[in-house]
């Protein structure tokens, strides 16, 4: 039986505070062609202060998730998105965890990158939208 997952496209998103200078969070997010689902696995940066811990989530919609990373990131501060392409993501969703994902970040990985934009509800959208619609069946 197979345990890893073909050619999968992840969108990882990329928001930076133009005002200190770092990466404030880190999301990725796929698509769950079996479950009919958006995955996020995403994290804000650890400070001095605060160990920052990893959130999950599935959503349905691609609107709504949007509205929820609209949420969580800055529409101020600059947006980075790199496009993915993991060719050996577990089977089943529920095992593709933030460290995973980070874990196996490569640059032979990466497909495209549009680095620090400005935010752009539109190609956020466009962006999910492509990831529910070019895939691979893995079953």
């Amino acid at each position: 039986m197979e345990t890893t997952v073909p050619d999968c496209l992840v969108l990882k998103i990329e928001e930076y505070d133009p005002e200190i200078g770092e990466l404030d969070t880190s999301i990725f997010v796929l698509y769950d062609k079996n479950e009919h689902q958006y995955v996020l696995r995403g994290r804000r940066r650890t400070t001095e202060k605060y160990d920052a811990r990893t959130y999950s989530f599935v959503c349905d919609s691609a609107t709504d998730l949007a509205n929820f990373i609209s949420y969580v990131i800055c529409q101020e501060n600059l947006w980075t998105y790199i496009l993915y392409n993991y060719d050996d993501l577990p089977i089943s969703s529920n095992n593709i965890t933030y460290e995973y994902l980070v874990k196996n970040e490569s640059p032979e990985y990466e497909i495209t990158a549009y680095d620090k934009t400005i935010y752009n509800k539109f190609r956020l959208l466009q962006n999910l939208n492509m990831l529910r619609n070019v895939f691979n069946y893995y079953n």
